[in-house]
């Protein structure tokens, strides 16, 4: 029987979860899944081959109650491979992580790819990102929540000792894969009788190696029908400014994660704002730990629109505000 780290019951599920789960119509579930009357959701009978109608509890009220490992035999014996089947015993955790994602929580979610960390089975992390990413566009709650969340979880339990530097390594390795897949996977195509997308040039300053916050900005922005000149981790100031000015990029977003900070934000401020070309404004977005007390800074940023944002979800709504969807259109 499977069941949930959260909660030590077999999880049981209603007859419309089951249909949304298993993508069918609640009366076939029905018909797959036979109730038997008073039996109550913990008294589950052993479930008879699917061809016959596999036999399961009802509550007092006569609402069926169908064990997840239950609905997930029957629906591999009849052809119908849900995600769930990717995880065997650890699809109820699976399940009620992702039911509390969806209404808004991701704690779930996060201590259960923690746990996969420890137990050394980190390809279940990808399985598990990849799911809950395929959607188009990604909300930034989850990537906020879950892939930045689980990050910086990993983050603390090293700190503490909890974790390995291996540990660490395969969850950098796993959230990078996936952030890089979802690049990789979302075309888009300009409109014949549009405009050319907006460009915008995304990257690390120098000495910050640390490249998942810039990777979840180039994807926010590819989805949102942007040209990305993703420059990778370490730039040089010079540098950034050059290619900002060689693509006519009309934003700049920079991710500060220790060892840079604030007061490497502020040079970045005063050296680009030599460097650029004042005929060419564009915007300066600017996230990551590091950067906390560089917001004064970033707000006097004279050529442009400018924010300093402690999330994603932050940068979205920056974005809404005063960069519209472009016209680009998924392909």
């Amino acid at each position: 029987m499977i069941v949930s780290p959260a909660n030590p019951e077999p999880v049981q599920l209603g007859t419309r979860e089951v249909a949304e789960l298993l993508g069918v119509h609640s009366s076939t579930v029905k018909r797959w899944f036979r109730g038997v009357r008073g039996s109550g959701a913990s008294g589950a009978v052993r479930p008879e081959p699917a061809s016959a109608g596999a036999r399961v509890g009802t509550t007092a009220g006569g609402h069926r109650r169908i064990p997840l490992d239950t609905a997930l035999r029957v629906a591999r014996e009849r052809g119908n491979e849900v995600y769930l089947h990717w995880f065997g015993d650890d699809a109820g955790a699976v399940w009620t992580a992702v039911q509390a994602l969806e209404g808004g929580n991701a704690s779930p979610a996060r201590d259960l790819l923690v746990g996969w960390l420890k137990l050394g089975r980190a390809h279940l992390i990808g399985r598990f990102l990849r799911h809950v990413t395929a959607v188009d566009p990604i909300e930034a709650r989850i990537l906020d929540g879950v892939l930045g969340g689980f990050l910086r979880r990993v983050g603390e339990g090293w700190r503490r000792g909890e974790l390995r530097i291996a540990d660490e390594r395969a969850a950098t390795r796993e959230v990078s894969e996936t952030i890089i897949s979802l690049v990789g996977g979302t075309g888009y195509v300009r409109r014949r009788q549009g405009p050319e997308p907006p460009v915008a040039v995304v990257g690390t300053l120098e000495n910050d190696h640390h490249g998942l916050g810039a990777l979840l900005v180039r994807l926010m922005l590819v989805q949102r029908g942007w040209a990305v000149e993703y420059l990778g981790t370490g730039l040089p100031i010079p540098e950034i400014v050059a290619a900002q000015r060689a693509r006519g990029a009309v934003l700049v977003c920079l991710s500060v994660t220790p060892p840079s900070s604030a007061a490497d934000a502020h040079r970045f401020i005063e050296v680009a704002r030599e460097l650029a070309d004042p005929r060419r404004p564009f915007a300066l977005a600017v996230g990551g730990s590091g950067g906390r007390r560089a917001g004064a800074a970033v707000r006097a940023w004279p050529l442009g629109r400018s924010g300093r944002f402690a999330s994603l979800s932050a940068f979205q709504r920056w974005m809404d505000r005063h960069f519209p969807r472009t016209a680009s259109v998924p392909a």
